[in-house]
C-alpha cells in the first residue's frame, strides 16, 4: 500500500535501480502470497535474471520461484517434511514419461542455478539446496514421477557443487524425541540421478553414477549404500552379466530383506530355466511384507512360472488375479497378460470374484511357508495392552502408543481396519509383537478390544 500511494514520486529508472526497494517488494509479494503479482513486478520495472542482476534481487527471486512452486505443488509437496528421506520402492524401467513439455517455473529454476551456484555464499547455498529439494521431492511424491523430467533437472547440478552437510531434525519415537539426521544435497543427487537413469533405461550411465556414488559418499542414509549397490546390479543384468547380478542381489537381500528384490531374483533364475529357484524366490517375494496391489507383475511371473511347470490352472488364477487388480486399480491391463490368458478354456473369473480368488492363492502361497514362521500367526504370544495416546486421528487411520507391561508400543492403524473407529484412549485391547527384523523394526498387531469386566 505505502509503495503504491508513493511510487509516483519517483521515476521508473529510479526504482528499477534500488535494489532493496526492488528486493524487499518482491520478498513481501512473497509473504503475502501475491506470487504472480511479484513476478508481474520484475517484469514492469524490466529487472532481468542474469549474471549482472544484483544478488539481493536474484535472493529474493529466487525464493519467489520456490514459493510459487511450492504453492503449485502443494498435493505432491509436504511442506511439514521438507526433508523426507528418500525412500525406495519397486524399480523397473518405466517408459511412459520420455517426453514432456517442461514447466514455465522449473524453466526459470533451471536459469536461476547456474547464477547462484556462482554467487558461492550461504545465502545461495541455502536458496539453491531448497529449490533442489523441491523440484526432486515434489516430482517423485507424484502417482507418476516423470523420471525423465528427474534426470534432466539432476543434470543441471554438478553433484561436486552441492552439499555435503548433513543437518538433523527431531523425530518421535516410542515416544520420545529422537534426533535424525538427514542425507546431504550431494547424497540426495546421486539417490535421484541414479534412480531416474534406471527408470529410464541408462544402464551405463547408471552402472557409473551408482559406483561414483559408493565412492564419493562417506556416510549414507537411508541404507543407501544397499540401493546405490542394487542398481548397479541392475544395470549389469541390463548390460548382460546375469551371473554376476544373481550373486550381488543374494549379498544384498541378507541386508535388505525386500519383495521386489526377491522377485528380481526370481525373474533372473526364470531366465535361466531354472524354474525351481525362480518359484521359492517368486513365493517369498509373494508372501512377504508390501501390499498385493504392487505385487501385479510378480503375480504375471508366477503365472508364467507355473505356465511352465504344466500347472495349468494354478497359473491361469494367477494371470487372473494380475488383470483383476489392475482393472480394480483402474490400471492399464499389458496385451501380455490378455495374451496368456487367451490360451485357457477356463471360464473368465469376474471382478466380483477377486476376494475369493485372492483368498484362495494367499492360503496357497502361505502353504509354503516354513513351518516356525506360520507360528507366529498363533495366540500363543499374544499379550494385553491399554491404549495411552492417540497422536493422529484422520481419514488415513490412527496411530498412537499402548502400554503393557510397563512398555510402551507404537501402533498404526488404517482406515480400513475393522476395528479403527472403536479405538480410543483407555481401550484395553489383545495385542500381539510382530519382532523385528533385519530392515524392519518392530510391529503391533491389534487383535481385539477386551472389555475390563471379562478380565
Amino acid at each position: 500500500m505505502f509503495f503504491k500511494e508513493n511510487k509516483s514520486d519517483f521515476t521508473k529508472e529510479q526504482i528499477s535501480n534500488n535494489e532493496y526497494l526492488i528486493s524487499d517488494m518482491v520478498a513481501c509479494l512473497r509473504y503475502t502470497s501475491h506470487f504472480d503479482a511479484g513476478f508481474r513486478f520484475l517484469s514492469i520495472y524490466d529487472i532481468e535474471i542474469n549474471h549482472k542482476t544484483n544478488e539481493r534481487i536474484l535472493i529474493s527471486y529466487g525464493w519467489l520461484l520456490w514459493s510459487k512452486y511450492k504453492s503449485e505443488n502443494s498435493n505432491a509437496y509436504d511442506s511439514e517434511y521438507e526433508n523426507d528421506y528418500f525412500d525406495e520402492d519397486e524399480e523397473t524401467v518405466d517408459n511412459s514419461n520420455f517426453h514432456y513439455d517442461k514447466n514455465e517455473l522449473i524453466q526459470k529454476i533451471e536459469v536461476l542455478i547456474p547464477i547462484l551456484l556462482k554467487i558461492n555464499n550461504d545465502y545461495s547455498k541455502t536458496l539453491t539446496s531448497n529449490l533442489f529439494s523441491i523440484v526432486l521431492k515434489s516430482e517423485k511424491k507424484k502417482p507418476t514421477p516423470n523420471w525423465k523430467l528427474i534426470n534432466d533437472f539432476c543434470n543441471h547440478f554438478n553433484p561436486e557443487d552441492l552439499s555435503t552437510i548433513c543437518s538433523t531434525i527431531q523425530v518421535e519415537r516410542k515416544g520420545q524425541l529422537k534426533d535424525m539426521e538427514l542425507a546431504s544435497d550431494m547424497e540426495n543427487w546421486f539417490a535421484y540421478k541414479t534412480k531416474s537413469l534406471l527408470k529410464i533405461g541408462e544402464w551405463q550411465e547408471c552402472f557409473d553414477t551408482s559406483k561414483k556414488a559408493i565412492e564419493t559418499i562417506e556416510n549414507f542414509h537411508y541404507s543407501n549404500e544397499v540401493w546405490f549397490a542394487r542398481r548397479i546390479a541392475l544395470s549389469k543384468k541390463n548390460l548382460g552379466n546375469t551371473k554376476e547380478t544373481i550373486e550381488e542381489l543374494q549379498t544384498i537381500l541378507r541386508k535388505k530383506k525386500e519383495w521386489f528384490i526377491q522377485k528380481e531374483l526370481s525373474e533372473l533364475y526364470f531366465e535361466k530355466e531354472d524354474f525351481e529357484k525362480a518359484f521359492k524366490y517368486s513365493i517369498d517375494a509373494i508372501t512377504n511384507f508390501g501390499p498385493i496391489e504392487f505385487k501385479v507383475d510378480l503375480l504375471y511371473l508366477l503365472g508364467r512360472i507355473h505356465k511352465n511347470k504344466s500347472e495349468s490352472e494354478l497359473a491361469f488364477k494367477h494371470f487372473s488375479l494380475s488383470k483383476l487388480i489392475r482393472q480394480k486399480e483402474e490400471w492399464k491391463v499389458p496385451q501380455k497378460v490378455f495374451d496368456e490368458l487367451n490360451q485357457y478354456e477356463q471360464q473368465e473369473i469376474t471382478i466380483s470374484e477377486i476376494n475369493k480368488l485372492k483368498s484362495e492363492l494367499k492360503e496357497y502361497w502361505n502353504s509354503f511357508k516354513p513351518k516356525q514362521e506360520s507360528s507366529k500367526n498363533n495366540n500363543s504370544n499374544k499379550l494385553n495392552g491399554e491404549i495411552v495416546r492417540i497422536l493422529h486421528d484422520n481419514e488415513r487411520g490412527k496411530v498412537g502408543f499402548l502400554k503393557s507391561n510397563g512398555n510402551e508400543h507404537y501402533f498404526s492403524l488404517s482406515n480400513t481396519f475393522h476395528l479403527t473407529s472403536k479405538i480410543s484412549i483407555g481401550s484395553n485391547v489383545d495385542f500381539k509383537l510382530i519382532p523385528a527384523e533385519e530392515g524392519k523394526k518392530e510391529r503391533v498387531r491389534i487383535i481385539s478390544i477386551i472389555n475390563k469386566k471379562e478380565r
